[in-house]
């Protein structure tokens, strides 16, 4: 499936309605929809309209005019091109010209030897950007550092000009993972995400300029976001200082603060919408900055400790919730032939013995000690795309009833597979996985473009 998200998050076209005005009372159509658009000179026009009526109309009125609008903001100016962090943790560009963000579906996987020569050609090249978590604050630098932090991404201008082929042209993002990369191309942002791009992507904006110069670091209060409630407190605060600029000399001061109030508020306002607009692009970034972007519960962390000190790149499926982790163990040895299996405990260390080769007697001991509903952690060697891996993963779900999470280091995929066909996690930014589904409805019935 592919999309074009210059059409994404795009609200329906609302229904042509006028007021009539010339009443006492302004008696809104609840069941109808209203759209008051601040990027034309008509939609001021409404709200002067608006607020010389607004007090004489009751509680009642006043609720259902506002609950019936639908609202369009339009971005701040951007005085110059730089990258930016939009809260929770995704790489955008703006500038006076364009405003862009990551495909959340198409992407070009880079290998071990791949990467080593594209780091080390764009070390020397100054036409790149390098954003760097470190602690407290991610750090923009020209090129690319011979050591990165676990979390780093770098922007390229033209993707054409990499040194490993790839399948589209343009600006592109590189996430760099353990042993493997990502590049996602960054595309056109629709008018919701360019709006978020504008007022609440750290480094912020102040009327159309930067606060910040390059080499300043971004700090992590202004970026980061566990989920949608908190992604939501940093956009409601930007968005209500934008739109109370915008209207402040337009009307007066109750039905001001109403207004911005329906800008904010409820699950169908400007600043909810942009919330879950914003979970479907890719994160690039996380909270804590030893982590990689994509890295599973913590309950897993001594599996995942294993796999980032090996020279070379491993997956992890860790399965739990597992009736008979005897039966486990013959099935993956039915379909894998070089895996390492690790039994965890109660208290997420891994037990004596770990790890041990899948189809030796050591992992049958393993096994007998995670006893009924333990967890196994099997490392196997990288597949050749995450599509292979999610494919792995569902299989090692069907075959033993249990529930699998699929981890790529290499590439920042973590997803998992219930034993009931439910499914979380991050394959939708990889183009696959019922990550997909929350893309759609999210999206609406649009295809994404080549």
């Amino acid at each position: 499936m592919v999309l074009s998200i210059s059409h994404a998050f795009a609200t329906s076209e609302a229904a042509e309605i006028e007021f009539d005005f010339s009443a006492n009372h302004v008696r809104p159509p609840i069941e109808k929809r209203i759209e008051l658009d601040l990027r034309q000179p008509g939609g001021f026009a409404q709200l002067r309209k608006m607020s010389q009526f607004w007090p004489d109309l009751s509680n009642t009125e006043r609720h259902a005019w506002l609950n019936s609008l639908d609202i369009v903001v339009p971005p701040r100016a951007i005085g110059k091109t730089e990258a930016v962090l939009l809260p929770g943790g995704a790489v955008a560009l703006r500038g006076p010209d364009a405003t862009l963000v990551c495909d959340p579906v198409e992407t070009v996987i880079f290998n071990q030897a791949e990467v080593k020569h594209l780091r080390r050609v764009l070390r020397v090249r100054q036409d790149v950007t390098t954003l760097m978590h470190n602690p407290n604050c991610v750090t923009p630098r020209q090129r690319v550092p011979r050591n990165l932090p676990p979390q780093a991404v770098t922007i390229v201008q033209n993707a054409s000009r990499l040194p490993v082929r790839v399948s589209f042209n343009g600006p592109a993002v590189i996430q760099w993972g353990l042993h493997g990369a990502v590049a996602r191309p960054l595309v056109a942002a629709p008018p919701l995400l360019a709006l978020a791009i504008s007022i609440v992507a750290s480094p912020r904006m102040n009327k159309g300029f930067g606060l910040v110069h390059r080499g300043t670091a971004i700090e992590d209060d202004t970026w980061q976001a566990f989920d949608a409630a908190d992604r939501w407190r940093l956009i409601a605060t930007a968005l209500m200082e934008h739109v109370d600029e915008l209207v402040s000399e337009t009307i007066g001061d109750e039905f001001r603060r109403a207004f911005i109030g329906a800008c904010v508020n409820g699950p169908e306002s400007i600043a909810t919408r942009i919330a879950k607009a914003l979970a479907v692009l890719p994160a690039c970034f996380v909270t804590d900055p030893a982590s990689r972007a994509g890295a599973p519960p913590p309950v897993w962390r001594h599996a995942m400790a294993h796999i980032d000190g090996l020279a070379y790149p491993r997956a992890l499926l860790g399965l739990d919730q597992l009736a008979d982790p005897m039966a486990t163990l013959r099935i993956l040895r039915e379909t894998m032939e070089y895996a390492e299996v690790m039994a965890l405990g109660d208290d997420d260390q891994v037990l004596p013995g770990g790890p041990a080769a899948l189809h030796s007697d050591t992992a049958l001991f393993l096994a007998r000690q995670a006893g009924p509903n333990g967890r196994l952690a099997v490392a196997v060697p990288t597949p050749i795309s995450p599509v292979d891996l999610y494919l792995m993963a569902d299989e090692v779900s069907r075959s033993t009833g249990g529930r699998v999470i699929a981890v790529a280091p290499c590439w920042g995929f973590c997803h998992r597979i219930g034993s009931d066909g439910t499914e979380t996690g991050n394959a939708g930014w990889f183009g696959m996985g019922a990550g997909l589904d929350e893309v759609d409805l999210i999206l609406g019935d649009i295809a994404f473009d080549q």
